[in-house]
């Protein structure tokens, strides 16, 4: 979902997957060549027994005049739905948006503001999704020449206790069922 690429200061993945998701833009390398089914919009898809719903958003609070048009997607297999809202930037989402999106187990959501959600609106988008676990990502990261809030500032927002972890393999029998559980990879 949403690979980075050099210029990220971040090592870049390696491709190499059966479905490779872009919310608004383009992904580097050529996925397609290794054999990856790689998706750039709404709409809904099936390969190798996962789903994916892609659903239309915005990369700001104006409809997308300002920033472009985004994609959440929410990918069900084995039982989990994950929910990836790309590089969301509109404040909070329709109620269109939220019933497209159904019910979650697993967010994964931008909370570094400066072009994507802030800590603040993150945390609004997290109460209107109600998922069993958040994992945050695009927040500032040594290295990085993008400017972009820390995940300490999401987390002191957010109120939840942050579990630090480098992998993560979630399974419906391990999500939480009373809680909201928030996962920082590789923090």
């Amino acid at each position: 979902m949403d690979p980075h690429g050099k210029e990220s200061g971040v090592r870049p993945p390696r491709l190499r997957g059966d479905l490779l998701l872009s919310s608004w833009g383009e992904m580097p390398g050529t996925p397609e060549d290794e054999g990856g089914f790689v998706i750039t919009g709404p709409g809904e898809y099936e390969r190798k027994g996962i789903s994916v719903k892609g659903i239309l958003t915005f990369r700001d609070d104006e409809q997308g005049s300002v920033r472009g048009l985004n994609t959440a997607y929410v990918i069900r297999a084995e039982e989990v739905s994950v929910c990836h809202v790309g590089g969301l930037g509109q404040k909070e989402l329709t109620p269109e948006q939220l019933q497209a999106i159904g019910n979650v187990d697993v967010l994964v959501l931008p909370v570094g503001g400066h072009g994507v959600l802030s800590p603040k609106e993150a945390t609004r988008v997290i109460a209107q999704i109600e998922p069993k676990m958040v994992i945050p990502v695009q927040f500032a990261v040594s290295g990085s020449p993008y400017p972009a809030e820390s995940v300490d500032t999401f987390i002191k927002e957010v109120g939840l206790e942050a579990e630090k972890t480098d992998k993560l393999k979630v399974a419906k029998k391990t999500l939480p069922v009373d809680e909201t559980k928030l996962m920082v990879l590789g923090a």
